[in-house]
């Protein structure tokens, strides 16, 4: 065999090596790319469980006390509440009420914007319940991002056109 012939058979062995050393990063990067996918199934599984542990915690708070119900049942009703006469242990237990909900509705409202959490799932469940406490947030100046403020405010707007459309 002369130097041709072998350098010859040296370029076919390793023109076949790139070939299986392409052809394993391929199967790799598949792989990876399916742990991936299931790590981020995970994660939003997780999401939705520390939400609905969320919730649970925030209906229990509320259920705990009577005089926390009555605070939540004012806030449907906003105009009911005078300031001047309630007690200063209610306008603190509905700010603190508020605070709660804020939080929640806050951190819903962040994990939609990093894509966390489904848009179906957001403005079907999530401003719902932003539309009852918005008021009530806006009112009692619960503390809250500037961010979330200019959400809340955008909510009730589109809450008051859809209004003003069935009733105009």
């Amino acid at each position: 065999m002369n130097w041709d012939a072998l350098g010859a058979v040296a370029e076919l062995l390793g023109a076949i090596a790139v070939f299986l050393t392409l052809a394993y990063l391929t199967v790799q990067a598949r792989q990876n790319s399916k742990a991936l996918e299931q790590q981020n199934k995970f994660s939003a599984a997780q999401i939705m469980q520390a939400r609905t542990d969320t919730v649970t915690e925030f209906t229990s708070v509320i259920l705990m006390e009577p005089e926390n119900l009555k605070v939540v049942a004012a806030v449907n009703d906003l105009n009911s509440i005078d300031l001047e006469s309630m007690q200063a242990s209610d306008l603190s237990r509905l700010r603190m009420v508020l605070t709660m909900a804020r939080s929640m509705f806050e951190n819903n409202f962040q994990q939609a914007r990093q894509g966390f959490l489904s848009e179906d799932f957001y403005s079907g469940s999530v401003i719902r319940n932003i539309e009852t406490f918005g008021e009530a947030f806006l009112r009692f100046g619960t503390p809250m991002s500037d961010e979330f403020r200019a959400e809340v405010e955008r909510i009730l707007r589109d809450k008051r056109q859809r209004k003003a459309k069935v009733w105009g």
